[in-house]
């Protein structure tokens, strides 16, 4: 798929991190982008930046070129009305990314509750809601006979196991996930899974400091964009990891299809 003006994308977890990182990428090429997030303030406030860019190839509209709906990941009657809000305004989905995120700060087998707020939550927002998010985001492509390309966000814990057992979990089965759904390239779908260490957003901010250093330190978001600009059109093996310098690339990297 050429990225170009008109097009349109879908992010959810799209007001921080490496979701805003993709929106405001996007937005250098004239897509038309709709921000799903928890923040009001900062889905907002990306919304505005998105328009900004947008108005070097859009201009009279007669609709925005960038929305913001507010959108708990996890209530999957939320979901849907946030992929509804996108169709209604834009007609179509081309580009779904599944980039909401989080991490429990107290151990899974330490947690004295049932989980509900805890690592319970880290499953389903990092789980549950991209699978809940790739359904609709295939019901509509698949319905539009139009390509359409996925973007799951994985980790490299989901590729090799760390400390924190339940995002690494999450983020495996993240990985697995996607890569299952590789059979929809015949009806011109593509499912590609992002597995960056660890890129310096807000929430990876919190992670102990021994443990980053271990894979190389942070890596920028300019390097993550960069990564995904330069193998969009490649075919290189399986889930596509940008490392830091000196950290490992685990084994089993790379891409099962160009990403867009």
């Amino acid at each position: 798929m050429e990225i170009k003006p008109g097009l349109s994308a879908l992010i959810t977890g799209g007001a921080s991190g490496i979701g805003k990182g993709l929106a405001l990428a996007l937005a250098e090429k004239g897509v038309f982008i709709t921000i799903v997030d928890f923040s009001e303030e900062r889905g907002r406030q990306v919304a505005s930046l998105v328009e900004k860019i947008n108005t070097k190839f859009h201009s009279k509209l007669g609709f925005p070129s960038a929305i913001f709906v507010k959108c708990d990941v996890t209530n999957a009657r939320d979901l849907a009305a946030a992929f509804e809000t996108h169709l209604l305004t834009y007609g179509g989905l081309d580009i779904c990314i599944n980039s909401a995120g989080i991490s429990s700060s107290i151990p899974f087998q330490k947690d004295q509750t049932d989980g509900t707020q805890t690592w319970r939550h880290t499953i389903n927002v990092n789980f549950t809601a991209v699978i809940d998010s790739t359904r609709l985001a295939i019901k509509i492509m698949e319905a539009s006979k139009r390509p359409g390309v996925i973007i799951n966000l994985g980790s490299a814990s989901g590729l090799y196991p760390v400390a924190d057992t339940i995002y690494s979990g999450s983020k495996g089965g993240v990985v697995m996930f996607s890569r299952a759904l590789r059979l929809y390239k015949r009806e011109g779908i593509r499912v590609n899974v992002l597995c960056p260490e660890f890129v310096e957003t807000e929430m990876t901010l919190k992670i102990d400091s021994n443990m980053v250093k271990l894979t190389g330190g942070f890596i920028s978001m300019e390097m993550v964009v960069k990564g995904l600009k330069e193998h969009s059109n490649r075919m290189t093996p399986k889930a596509y990891t940008p490392k830091s310098p000196s950290g490992p690339l685990p084994p089993d990297s790379g891409l099962t299809q160009k990403i867009f």
